[in-house]
């Protein structure tokens, strides 16, 4: 489809006279055009929409003949024009009509119509000509008024397509005043493309990441350094792609990280596809499933997956000579802005054995930000960093399990608090239990305000923070904060992790094993005592960056919000943080007062 290509739409009012009765009905008829050739078959050409005596009629027109033709598509309706709701998650659609004409030689074709996933009866469904003609009584719709936005697509496959023909190409029709709009969000973003060395992976080999938004739908492309069409690929040699996508661009959401170190961005969504003989081509999305329990326990987080392609989505996917390309809407993507971090990794069957993967930009290198086509780097150590070395084999475990620490490092990052926590060795099958302890009111008489504990069992890592979050459990799931590197494991705590600030603390780190009801203590580090951080903290830097900005304001403001406190953000000295205290900081930030 040519997203570039001016969208037209034209309304035209039909008087009928209804005989069978002496009153007369008005039927509203709206119209937009599809550029031709833009789809081998079927090709359509318009998309007519009429509200007329109660009934939803849509025509598709296209370009050649339908008869003795397969032939399949949809209707996608937002009867209460909110795409914030629908049948189907994240397209706004409150009715999709689903329909799949089959020929058959000698005899009739053997024809199927759904609404909602409900049989409907096929009078609803017309094939003539180069002409496919649905109507849908009103009643069906919820004894809609009508006024309702829609967009149909078009195909030749069965069971559910990723490439096909849309009308409008972009948006949704208006039945009522004909108009095609891009319903929010509808943003544009320049976007970027990052070049990759070719012959960095042996396969696949990617060279190319080419990222951008369109009129609410971002356009990716991969390109490769080897035709990567089903037909050319061998088995075994079956190509996997996962799409890292942080939409909010914070690290203390999402489900995974990139596995970078350190942890940078929380991946919101993994868009996967696959291509090859075995496994087939398609794509879909893992999400985090916010509405289970599990993720609403805080334990962890629960993902799910969405289907990509009509029926269920208008996202495309199409595999073309040494290209793979995604459309994907921002309605798919939690009606994101469309400004996000983005990586991908790409793969083989027989490559990950080997662990060949091919990482755009090249792992390390961070993420490409979709609103300029910056890179945006991992986080670095902004504020003072503190290392302590812990003997090698004092582990009472002997360092079988992942047990024996060899030396921790801490530093801040902004208002993230960065540690690293060596070992003599580590591996994902280890069965000791780490826990980093965050003494935020340096109180050792007390037990630690906050602690992350991630743990190791059959290849899978896992991390839980355990603290006072105010509102809501008092565990989080903290898997996509922790990477581990080697001997070495990354975290990245996000100050609302740990209080909302990042004042000054005392952290410590233990490992263990579970023996019956009880955590038999292997090794700590340090041996004795804490490893002091930020024991003076400037008033109003809340971010530990040494000076005042706007960025501090923000972080007074989160304190308001959670109900915490932090005396650095009490900058009037009444006792509390208040709004009052996060002005007076924006006021410093600007240089209107002093603190």
């Amino acid at each position: 489809m040519n997203h570039k290509q001016t969208l037209s739409a034209a309304i035209v009012l039909i008087s009928t006279i209804v005989i069978s009765g002496a009153c007369a009905a008005t039927a509203a008829t709206a119209t937009t055009t599809d550029p031709i050739g833009d789809f081998s078959f079927p090709d359509i050409t318009e998309l007519t929409a009429t509200v007329s005596e109660g009934n939803l009629i849509a025509t598709i027109t296209c370009t050649d003949s339908l008869i003795d033709e397969h032939i399949a598509g949809a209707v996608f309706m937002d009867t209460d024009q909110n795409y914030t709701t629908g049948y189907l998650d994240d397209t706004g659609s409150d009715y999709v009509y689903l329909y799949d004409v089959v020929d058959i030689v000698y005899a009739d074709p053997i024809k199927t119509a759904t609404l909602n996933d409900d049989t409907i009866d096929l009078n609803t469904l017309n094939v003539a000509g180069n002409k496919i003609t649905i109507t849908i009584p009103l009643a069906m719709l919820g004894n809609d008024d009508g006024d309702m936005d829609i967009f149909v697509a078009t195909h030749s496959r069965f069971v559910k397509a990723l490439n096909f023909d849309r009308a409008p190409d972009s948006g949704v029709l208006n039945t009522l005043n004909g108009s095609v709009r891009i319903p929010h969000p509808g943003n544009s973003l320049a976007g970027g493309s990052i070049a990759d060395l070719a012959g960095d992976s042996e396969s696949p080999d990617i060279t190319g990441l080419d990222v951008d938004v369109e009129n609410g739908v971002v356009n990716i492309a991969v390109t490769y350094n080897q035709n990567v069409e089903p037909g050319d690929l061998s088995y075994g040699e079956d190509l996997t792609g996962w799409i890292l996508i942080d939409v909010d661009q914070n690290l203390a959401t999402g489900f995974t990280n990139t596995e970078q170190a350190p942890p940078t961005f929380g991946i919101d969504y993994r868009i996967e596809y696959a291509v090859g003989k075995a496994i087939g081509t398609d794509a879909g999305i893992t999400k985090i499933d916010h509405e289970s329990d599990l993720t609403k326990s805080g334990v962890a987080t629960q993902t799910m997956g969405v289907l990509l392609g009509v029926p269920y989505n208008d996202a495309t996917f199409k595999v073309v000579a040494n290209q793979v390309f995604l459309g994907i809407p921002l309605g798919l993507l939690g009606c994101d802005d469309g400004d996000m971090d983005v990586t991908i990794d790409s793969f083989t069957v027989f490559g990950l054995l080997d662990g060949d993967i091919d990482s755009v930009p090249d792992f390390g290198g961070g993420a490409l930000n979709t609103s300029d086509g910056s890179i945006k780097p991992l986080l670095s150590c902004t504020g003072p960093e503190v290392s302590i070395t812990d003997p090698v084999g004092d582990s009472s475990g002997f360092g079988l399990d992942g047990d024996d620490l060899t030396g921790v490092d801490v530093c801040s990052a902004g208002d993230v608090l960065l540690v690293t926590v060596a070992y003599s060795s580590l591996s994902l099958d280890d069965g000791a239990v780490t826990t980093v302890a965050f003494d935020t009111d340096q109180d050792p008489d007390s037990v630690p305000d906050y602690s992350v504990i991630y743990f190791m069992y059959e290849g899978n890592l896992g991390a839980n923070i355990v603290g006072n979050f105010g509102e809501g459990p008092d565990v989080r799931d903290a898997t996509h904060l922790i990477t581990m590197l080697g001997n070495e494991m990354y975290l990245s705590v996000p100050a609302e992790f740990l209080g909302m600030t990042l004042g000054a603390m005392n952290i410590h780190v233990e490992t263990a094993i579970r023996t019956g009801d009880e955590d038999l203590i292997y090794d700590r580090a340090p041996d004795t005592g804490f490893i002091s951080m930020g024991s003076h903290q400037m008033t109003g830097d809340l971010d530990l960056d040494g000076k005042i900005t706007s960025a501090d304001a923000r972080v007074a403001l989160r304190i308001v919000v959670s109900g915490a406190h932090n005396p650095a953000a009490d900058v009037n000295g009444d006792g509390q943080v208040t709004s009052i205290d996060a002005l007076m900081i924006l006021k410093a930030a600007a240089g209107e007062g002093g603190l």
